[in-house]
């Protein structure tokens, strides 16, 4: 049987919680609290009093209503006798006993139900105090209502609620003693969710302990969205706007948002005068019906826009500036044209000529920042003068433009570099009028080179020093770079697949060292290099130990496997059957490991291929290689087989060395009887040994398509009877990839691709056919077959060959399709093949111009080019179509 006092605290808690509006119920239980004593070395009567207040707020929050009595308390009996006289529940006296910088906070208690009085205790250092006083309120109710700890919080009610959405706004926790203030702040958290119409706790004693159960009634469930009146919007646009969704729990407050968001579509469209009126419609079953009845009104369109005010720049320069623009005959024009900008890039957006108040304030804001960015510091732009006449709007726009203002003297005020590196890095002072985007920009790079040297907090105040005598703006930014940050946990997130080390290996951050801003940036370009990964982020948080942060390296997995079986049509090798085994993240490890074959009507390729750029978990790089193929060229048919290797070291985190080995086994037949003496040559040449070697200088800042950074390589082949073959020569090779943003709408990429070559003969010239070079296709000049661009032979007209190249790939890359990453390339290529006997010559240059799509498919990269030939000559295509899937580029 349960005893008197718990089922009176049970009841009370019903009476506290079990109620709609549980912050509203006022109930007390008196309570008598005797003044402290306190027994010590020093007297100590501020803390005492200070002790004392806690404890009376702390025991009339939980319900008490204390009253004080002077003096020491009286004995049991007289306690007991003053309880029932003044209607009070329970008693409660103490001593404070300090000891040696202890101190021990000692109560007793006596209910009107005990024969005897209680005890408790609070102990710790003096310095502890305050902690010392929030644990003497709980332990002295706890023991006074005689509470039990909750060993379970549990939830029922709920059908489409989730349960760890109740508990979530659940601050009472399993272990925890029952707590009335908590329970009250629980259930109003509970309501504003939005989700219930009843909110109730109930707690139950079990041999463990109690258990607290949060009751909830759902509110109904919206069974249907329906719109009415909607014309000049379809319903499957508003329902892309409109969070609310059928079979979720019905809020009021987000219906009244989904009104709003519709009105403001509206709005946006040039339907200023539309009216959202949202309905709820009860159904059987606690479901309902929401209704939007829309009053659309009519779009208006805007007549006139005029400025007021501005001398420096005309109505037309401003115009430019704004996305809302005047209705004329050819808006329909514009409209088409933002549809294809919308499709290749989507981006908020009004229709030419329709009047909208959001972006109306959008452009007010991009007038004032113009001004600001070219002197004018003091323009303000004012309220616009809307007015409607007949459907049509006439917007005014008043500007004060102010004085034009120059940059004065600036100075950077810090103590860690020499105050020339530091200007130096500034562009403020190299601008003739002052202007906030680069006094912004300056503030950014200072407290980046500042976070360069570990100092990540580093503050960069601008101070400006208006001179209205001579229109100038002195700037001084004052630094206060802060403690010296290290880092301290770099935790790595989302590698699903790709192991730690992977990802850690390109770190340039290492754990206890000091920060590096540019470190960290480079990091997060290598990861993107590396192109197993959709997205990367490193984000920065502060530590729990002081002058420490701690690193999230968070990536997003893409496929880096793929599997290929299909037919195709290729320009060099006319009909092909593909298939292709790849894996560029082989087991999470970043090894590369591919097999690939191809049965062509004038070709058969097999090749095998393996890359560690970490072999053994040491910076050395190693790549494998062996194959197998055959090819019919117009005079001749060559079968090859061999295979390489390659080590390389890295000397910087962006250059790296490498030496290694090819082997190459070739035979020529099927020569045609006429074939020229260059291919005659090459039948007793066989074997290639060669040496190889090398350098790789890499900053682009992503695998596919980057947008910024270079990539150099020079490569050198050494051939040799001393290595056991054949051939004698020493091939010199280099080829450049230069990526940076263009100064048009965003996503376009200039890219300039140079390639340069020279063949050094041995004395017995001995150099075959398929070693020299040429050009065309894909990589060198578009719009030409690969091969086409070479040294003819004047005897039999064939193409030979030459023993030196240069070429060069100008194009532009932009966004097509951003959602799939669909590229679209402009280019102009130019370049030829030469040797010494007939030297270089300008007018053998080959020219082409075209376009053509790039796509990073789930079966490797796609590039898709079509070039004409500018100065086509006899026996030239006029153009070519080119294409590759899989490769790099």
């Amino acid at each position: 049987m349960r005893r008197p006092i718990l089922v009176v605290w049970l009841v009370v808690c019903w009476f506290l919680v079990g109620t709609r509006t549980p912050a509203q119920v006022q109930v007390r239980l008196p309570l008598i609290l005797y003044t402290l004593r306190y027994q010590g070395p020093h007297p100590r009567p501020m803390l005492l009093k200070r002790l004392e207040e806690s404890l009376t707020d702390y025991l009339r929050e939980q319900g008490f209503r204390v009253k004080i009595r002077a003096g020491p308390p009286p004995t049991p009996q007289e306690i007991r006798r003053i309880l029932e006289e003044e209607g009070a529940v329970v008693a409660v006296w103490g001593t404070v006993t300090e000891i040696g910088g202890q101190v021990s906070f000692d109560f007793s208690f006596l209910r009107r139900d005990w024969e005897t009085p209680r005890h408790a205790y609070v102990a710790g250092a003096l310095s502890d105090w305050p902690e010392l006083e929030d644990q003497a309120g709980e332990v002295l109710v706890a023991g006074i209502l005689e509470k039990k700890k909750v060993v379970a919080v549990r939830v029922a009610g709920n059908m489409r609620v989730d349960k760890e959405v109740i508990l979530d706004k659940v601050s009472l926790k399993p272990g925890d003693f029952l707590d009335l203030t908590k329970i009250r702040h629980d259930i109003k958290n509970i309501y504003q969710l939005g989700y219930f119409e009843d909110v109730q706790a109930d707690v139950e004693e079990s041999p463990q302990g109690l258990i607290l159960t949060y009751r909830v009634v759902e509110k109904p469930a919206i069974k249907s969205i329906v719109f009415q009146g909607n014309k000049a919007i379809s319903t499957s646009d508003l329902k892309k706007v409109v969070k609310l969704k059928p079979h979720s729990i019905l809020n009021l407050k987000e219906v009244d948002r989904a009104a709003e968001t519709i009105k403001a579509l509206y709005q946006q469209k040039g339907y200023f005068h539309t009216r959202v009126v949202p309905e709820v419609q009860s159904l059987s079953g606690r479901e309902v019906k929401v209704v939007f009845r829309i009053h659309e009104g009519r779009k208006l369109y805007i007549k006139k826009i005029e400025f007021v005010g501005n001398r420096a720049f005309s109505d037309k320069q401003l115009k430019k500036l704004l996305s809302l623009s005047e209705k004329t005959p050819f808006s329909w024009a514009k409209k088409a044209v933002q549809t294809v900008k919308g499709f290749l890039s989507p981006a908020p957006s009004v229709e030419p000529g329709v009047y909208s108040r959001a972006f109306l304030y959008r452009d007010l804001e991009k007038i004032e920042t113009f001004y600001r960015n070219h002197g004018y510091i003091e323009a303000r732009v004012g309220e616009p003068r809307i007015r409607e006449k007949k459907g049509w709007v006439y917007i005014t726009i008043p500007i004060e433009e102010g004085p034009r203002y120059r940059v004065g003297k600036v100075k950077v005020i810090q103590d860690l570099y020499p105050p020339k590196r530091v200007l130096k890095e500034l562009t403020l002072p190299k601008e003739k009028y002052f202007s906030v985007e680069a006094l912004r920009r300056d503030q950014m790079r200072i407290a980046d080179l500042f976070a360069d040297k570990g100092y990540a907090y580093a503050e960069v105040k601008p101070e400006l020093k208006r001179n209205p005598e001579n229109h100038t703006v002195d700037v001084t930014f004052r630094v206060n770079r802060g403690p010296l940050v290290y880092v301290n946990r770099i935790e790595i997130v989302g590698n699903t697949k790709t192991r730690d080390k992977v990802i850690r290996r390109e770190l340039l951050i290492v754990e206890q060292r000091p920060f590096s801003a540019s470190r960290l940036k480079k990091s997060e370009i290598r990861l993107r290099r590396l192109g197993y990964f959709e997205d990367v982020s490193i984000e920065k948080e502060k530590s729990v130990q002081k002058n420490y942060m701690d690193l999230w390296v968070k990536v997003k997995e893409q496929p880096t496997g793929t599997f290929s079986l299909g037919a195709g049509y290729s320009s060099v090798d006319k009909l092909i059957l593909m298939g292709q085994i790849s894996q560029r993240n082989f087991l999470g490890k970043g090894q590369t490991l591919s097999f690939q074959g191809i049965l062509g009507t004038r070709s058969n390729r097999y090749a095998l291929d393996f890359a560690d750029p970490y072999f053994r978990d040491t910076k050395f790089s190693l790549a494998l290689s062996l194959y197998n193929w055959s090819r019919e060229y117009e005079d001749f048919t060559r079968e090859s087989s061999g295979g390489s290797f390659r080590l390389g070291y890295p000397l910087t985190p962006d250059l790296r060395v490498y030496g290694g080995y090819r082997y190459d086994d070739t035979d020529l037949s099927d020569l045609n009887p006429w074939v020229s003496k260059v291919i005659r040559e090459s039948l007793s040449i066989h074997v290639t040994s060669a040496l190889e070697g090398g350098l790789v200088y890499d900053t682009r800042n992503r695998w596919f398509v980057p947008s910024r950074g270079l990539l150099q390589r020079l490569d050198f082949q050494l051939a040799g009877k001393f290595l056991g073959g054949d051939s004698e020569y020493l091939k010199t090779i280099y080829q450049g990839h230069f990526y940076f943003p263009l100064p048009l709408p965003r996503d376009f990429v200039g890219h300039i691709h140079l390639g340069a070559g020279y063949i050094t003969e041995g004395s017995g010239k001995r150099v075959p056919v398929y070693e020299r070079f040429f050009l065309g296709g894909l990589n060198s000049i578009r719009g030409y077959r690969s091969g086409d661009v070479s040294p003819i032979d004047p005897e039999t007209g064939e193409r030979i060959g030459g023993t030196r190249m240069a070429f060069m790939q100008a194009e532009t890359i932009f966004t097509l399709v951003k959602s799939i990453n669909l590229k679209g390339v402009l280019f102009f290529d130019t370049g030829t093949v030469w040797d010494k006997e007939h030297g270089f010559d300008t007018s053998d240059l080959r020219k082409s111009v075209g376009f053509g799509i790039r796509w990073l498919s789930p079966m490797g990269p796609l590039r898709v080019e079509f070039g004409w030939n500018i100065d086509r000559k006899p026996g030239e295509d006029s153009s070519n179509w080119n294409f590759q899937l899989g490769g790099s580029f």
